[in-house]
């Protein structure tokens, strides 16, 4: 017991930092499988990329088919980047999901949490160099394995960085001040731990600062956060089916 609570402190550098991995991993196995009740109302909802972006936005479906027919060459085909197959990078429905959001609501400030190699914030990033506006700001709390992520973001190009503000912390503490800082977004993405209580705490921290017609984005959609909020926001999501058993979630905030 006393050698693997060593190991453990060596893998993650600090005893503070394992301590805080060890609480998280209580919050993921042991208390979010107790809210996993209305999973039914998820799988049951579950629409492809294009109609659920139509569905949330509110637009005809044949504009975001014109949008799709752009994706990015790093997302798709022959051309797709090595980095879409890293460990933690969005599918390939999220990253579609994003850019399609991205491109036809053409937002001034996106904030996401979790980014681990980029995927998602480099489609966004790509998104709004197309729309010649916008600015991301991203929260990531750093692997303490480096070797399975030797960078936050690194599959980011440079010449699309300048539009990013890359801030590196839990987003439990980064996520209010940034908020407040903002004051109102366009778009909120939610790509970080997995957990109820995280999720549910991102949900409700950011969804006041979304502005009327911005979009909630939530990915890995499999405990009760998001409908529970939706209850409380008295708004009803739309579930896209990914091509992993979890699946995204979009809430339209009118």
């Amino acid at each position: 017991m006393f050698s693997a609570i060593l190991r453990t402190a060596r893998f993650f550098r600090t005893p503070r930092l394992a301590t805080r991995w060890a609480t998280e991993f209580i919050d993921d196995r042991i208390t979010t499988p107790r809210h996993r009740r209305h999973l039914e109302y998820y799988s049951t909802r579950q629409v492809a990329v294009p109609e659920g972006v139509a569905a949330a936005l509110g637009i005809e479906l044949a504009q975001v088919q014109e949008q799709l027919a752009n994706l990015p060459a790093f997302l798709v085909g022959e051309k797709k980047a090595p980095g879409m197959s890293i460990k933690w990078s969005a599918t390939s429905e999220l990253a579609a999901t994003t850019y399609l959001l991205i491109r036809l609501t053409n937002p001034e400030v996106v904030v996401e949490t979790g980014v681990g190699a980029g995927v998602s914030s480099w489609t966004i990033l790509k998104a709004m160099e197309e729309n010649e506006r916008g600015r991301l700001i991203s929260i990531d709390l750093p692997t303490p394995n480096s070797e399975l992520l030797p960078e936050v973001g690194y599959l980011v190009p440079d010449d699309l960085r300048r539009r990013w503000d890359l801030r590196t912390g839990p987003s439990h503490r980064l996520l209010p001040k940034v908020l407040d800082e903002l004051r109102q977004i366009d778009i909120f993405q939610h790509d970080s731990r997995h957990s109820y209580s995280n999720q549910k705490r991102e949900y409700e921290v950011a969804w006041p600062h979304i502005r009327s017609g911005g979009i909630l984005v939530s990915d890995d959609v499999s405990n009760d956060a998001l409908h529970d909020v939706c209850k409380t926001f008295d708004a009803e999501p739309t579930i896209i089916k990914q091509s992993k058993e979890s699946p995204v979630g979009l809430v339209r905030k009118d």
